[in-house]
C-alpha cells in the first residue's frame, strides 16, 4: 500500500535547496514562488520553509492549518511568536549562526573599503553584541592585529559600557532584535547616540534596522562627517522621502540586507535545516556540505561592496522600489573570503 510522503514546500531561489533537498527520501519536496505562497495551503504541506518576512503566529496557523513545522534557512527568529507556537503545538526550525562568518567578512570588507590597513590599525573597534556574529568579527580583527572591545550584557566577562563602545573609531552592531526582557535591543541606538560619535567614526549596522531608533538613521545621514555602512533598514525595504536622502548620502554604503549572503553563509543555512529534518524524519544522512559548493563566481566578498551600493542606488533613483526584495530573493553566488 502506497503511503504518501509528508510534503515540504520551499521558496524558489533558496540557496542550494534544489540539490540538498533532493537528497530526502522520506519527504516530497516542492518549490513555490513567493507570489503563490497562499495557494500551497490547498496541497496540505507538513513543512513550510519561508523567509523571515512571513510572520509565524496564530493567524499564519489558520492560513496553513496542515503545517506542523515552520522553518527558515536563516538565523532569524524575531518574526516568530513563540507563545502562539507553543499553544498550537507547532514547531519552528532555523539555522542559528549559519551566516556569522559571512557577516563578519562583510564587515571587514566594509572597514577595508573605507580605511587603509594602517588607518584601521590606529583605531579601535567597538562591537555591540558578542554572540556568534560579534565573535566572528572579533576573530578577524584579532587575526589582523586590530584592537577591539565589546558590549554584551549576557557576556559579563570583559564587556564594557555602550558609551565606551560609541567612543571607538569604528562601531559595529551584532545584536538580535528583542523588545522584551531585561535588555531589549529595539531602538537601543538613538539620535543622541549618533550626535555623540566623534567625526570620521565608521559605523556599521548589519543586524536589524529596528536596532536603530527612527531618529538614528536620520541623524546619521545629516552627519556627512561620519562613515556609514548600512545593510538593514526600518522599515524594510525603505520607501518615501527617506530614499532621496539615502541616494544622495555621502561617505555611505548601502546594501539590501545581504551581508550574510555569501555562498557559505546561505548554503550553510539550507544545509543545517536539512540536517535537522533528516534527523526528525529518520532520513539518510547528507553528504558533506562541500559537495554542494561551486568554485568560482564574479561576485566576491572582498570586492562586491561598491557594486552592491551602486546597483541599489541606481534602482532607487529609477523608482524601482521592488529591487531591494528582488535582489535578496534572487541573489548571485558570492564567494567567501576577504
Amino acid at each position: 500500500m502506497h503511503v504518501p510522503r509528508p510534503i515540504l514546500y520551499y521558496p524558489k531561489g533558496t540557496a542550494g535547496a534544489d540539490a540538498i533537498f533532493s537528497r530526502f527520501r522520506k519527504l516530497e519536496v516542492r518549490p513555490y514562488s513567493k507570489e503563490n505562497l497562499e495557494e500551497i495551503a490547498f496541497f496540505g504541506p507538513e513543512i513550510l520553509v519561508a523567509n523571515t518576512r512571513l510572520e509565524v503566529n496564530s493567524e499564519t496557523f489558520r492560513r496553513f492549518p496542515s503545517v506542523k513545522i515552520f522553518a527558515t534557512v536563516s538565523s532569524g527568529n524575531d518574526h516568530v511568536n513563540f507563545s502562539d507556537l507553543k499553544n498550537e503545538g507547532r514547531v519552528f526550525l532555523n539555522s542559528p549562526g549559519c551566516n556569522a562568518g559571512s557577516v563578519a567578512e562583510y564587515c571587514w570588507a566594509a572597514v577595508s573599503y573605507f580605511l587603509p590597513i594602517e588607518e584601521i590599525g590606529k583605531r579601535s573597534v567597538g562591537i555591540v553584541g558578542y554572540g556568534n556574529t560579534g565573535k566572528a568579527f572579533a576573530s578577524i580583527l584579532k587575526s589582523e592585529g586590530i584592537e577591539y572591545a565589546y558590549h554584551d550584557p549576557y557576556v559579563k566577562e570583559n564587556s564594557v559600557s555602550l558609551s565606551e563602545i560609541y567612543s571607538r573609531g569604528i562601531v559595529s552592531f551584532h545584536v538580535p532584535l528583542t523588545v522584551d526582557g531585561p535588555y531589549p535591543t529595539k531602538g537601543m541606538f538613538d539620535a543622541e547616540d549618533v550626535r555623540k560619535l566623534a567625526p570620521k567614526t565608521l559605523v556599521l549596522n548589519t543586524s536589524r534596522g529596528e536596532i536603530w531608533g527612527r531618529g538614528a538613521l536620520e541623524e546619521s545621514l545629516q552627519r556627512e562627517d561620519l562613515l556609514k555602512v548600512i545593510d538593514v533598514f526600518y522599515p524594510e525595504p525603505p520607501r518615501g522621502e527617506l530614499l532621496q536622502r539615502l541616494v544622495s548620502s555621502k561617505n555611505s554604503v548601502f546594501t539590501p540586507h545581504i551581508a550574510g549572503y555569501s555562498q557559505k553563509g546561505r548554503l550553510t543555512g539550507t544545509y543545517r535545516l536539512a540536517e535537522k529534518l533528516c534527523i526528525l524524519y529518520k532520513d539518510d544522512p547528507l553528504p558533506p556540505m562541500e559537495e554542494f559548493l561551486i568554485s568560482d563566481s564574479e561576485w566576491k566578498t572582498k570586492t562586491f561592496l561598491e557594486k552592491e551600493d551602486t546597483l541599489l542606488r541606481e534602482a532607487w533613483k529609477n523608482g524601482d522600489w521592488e529591487y531591494f526584495e528582488r535582489r535578496r530573493n534572487h541573489y548571485p553566488v558570492r564567494m567567501d573570503g576577504v
